[in-house]
């Protein structure tokens, strides 16, 4: 048993994963210009695909869990029959391999079903986790204000 437990002592330990921040910044970006891909696709299955199942979310003052969000953007999406968003202002900030923040400013044109006209501008950051090579979201926040006062 003494051998057994020296033998376990002995193991060289993990080789720390290496960091690269300009690599870990290419890869997010490349991640949130997907998820504005799929955004922009209307693809809510699309962007459902790009968050850990432990999601949580802060939009405009309220937090909702995965579960929110994956029911809410299949309704919101299902709602549109046009949605333009321009994201600019992309900052990735890398955390280390396998963490990193990403922020940018949105300005959405939103025609809903019902013929309603949106638009709004505003904020997001994202908090997304590398597990297994796959970027996804983590933690996202949000921030709308309608433009020039339409809604």
């Amino acid at each position: 048993l003494f051998a057994v437990l020296i033998s376990g002592a002995c193991t060289p330990a993990a080789k720390p994963e290496s960091f690269d921040p300009t690599q870990t910044v290419a890869e997010v970006e490349a991640a949130v210009w997907a998820f504005h891909a799929a955004d922009t696709a209307r693809s809510a299955e699309g962007v459902i695909a790009l968050l850990w199942p432990e999601y949580t979310m802060l939009v405009d003052g309220n937090r909702l869990d995965y579960t929110q969000v994956a029911e809410g953007s299949r309704e919101f999406i299902a709602s549109l029959e046009l949605f333009h968003t321009e994201w600019t202002d992309l900052q990735v900030i890398p955390l280390g391999p396998a963490a990193a923040v990403a922020s940018f400013l949105f300005r959405d044109s939103i025609v809903t079903r019902g013929g309603e006209l949106i638009r709004q501008t505003g904020t997001t950051t994202f908090v997304w986790e590398r597990r297994d090579g796959e970027w996804r979201v983590l933690f996202g926040d949000a921030d709308h204000t309608p433009v020039s006062g339409e809604r």
